[in-house]
């Protein structure tokens, strides 16, 4: 099931509404290109879409099984307990790959790596039920996976940063200073652009990914951590804190229940 929406609550309603009927979803950026998004839905298979009525129309995905947000309110009947049985290797999430090398692939990311990244990484943000987690990253990257279910599982609170605020450095740290933001992932180039501005006492965590990290000399009031992995291992597989500064940033060690190996170009595992 595709799910189409502009940055709003509806990330988590609908994310939420599809898991808890015992399906996966797709989430689809309306930011990306209309021929990008139906390939993406063509290739997975959608027979159904959640989504924004003007969003749907103007992509012209073909799928006729469409729900709009703007009725889930007045559905006649309230929802009633589902009881489906959802197990470990069930899929979660499809999510596609850039296409940088090619064609975008899928990646079928599944119940059991959703949760046991989502533990990890609200435990290396501390999240508690005092943080409040800026919800940074697109809905179709995915890093919305840090913010949503990471957050969730550590019980703090979701702020979803609005679309027009994203790359406005001020207004960004004037929402973070209004809303007592302690927690946040940002892309790497913005995030190194607003760990060194950021003026929010308030923010306690700052975690960066996407590409290299320049030298950067850590912030004085939040920690800063420095993440890596590809989409296909779910949204990342190391993470190091900087906490000094250096020439060459680490991409650290590895996620509890990863295993990371050094292997040639044939792919067989190098000597110490």
């Amino acid at each position: 099931m595709a799910v189409l929406i502009p940055r709003s609550e509806w990330m988590m309603i609908a994310s939420f509404g599809v898991l808890k009927a015992g399906c996966g979803y797709e989430p689809l950026d309306p930011s990306y290109p209309r021929e990008r998004l139906q390939f993406m839905t063509q290739d997975a298979g959608v027979r159904m879409i959640i989504g924004d009525e003007v969003l749907v129309a103007e992509m012209e995905l073909g799928i006729d099984n469409v729900l709009f947000t703007k009725d889930i309110a007045s559905l006649d009947e309230p929802a009633a307990a589902v009881g489906v049985e959802v197990r470990p290797e069930d899929l979660f999430i499809m999510l596609y790959t850039s296409g940088s090398t090619g064609v975008p692939k899928g990646c079928m990311i599944e119940h059991r790596n959703v949760l046991a990244f989502a533990m990890s990484h609200s435990q290396i943000c501390d999240i508690t039920s005092a943080s409040r987690v800026a919800a940074y990253a697109s809905y179709g990257f995915d890093a919305s996976l840090m913010d949503i279910y990471g957050t969730i599982v550590g019980g703090g609170t979701l702020h979803i940063i609005a679309e027009e605020i994203r790359l406005d450095f001020v207004a960004l740290n004037d929402y973070f200073l209004t809303n007592r933001i302690t927690t946040s992932f940002m892309t790497t180039q913005v995030g190194f652009q607003f760990a060194t501005a950021c003026e929010s006492p308030y923010l306690k965590t700052l975690m960066v990914g996407g590409e290299k990290l320049a030298p950067i000399e850590p912030p004085k009031g939040f920690k800063l951590f420095n993440a890596y992995g590809p989409t296909e291992c779910c949204v990342y597989t190391n993470v190091y804190h900087v906490a000094e500064y250096e020439d060459n940033i680490p991409i650290g060690k590895a996620l509890p229940n990863i295993k990371l190996y050094v292997v040639d170009p044939n792919g067989k595992r190098l000597p110490a």
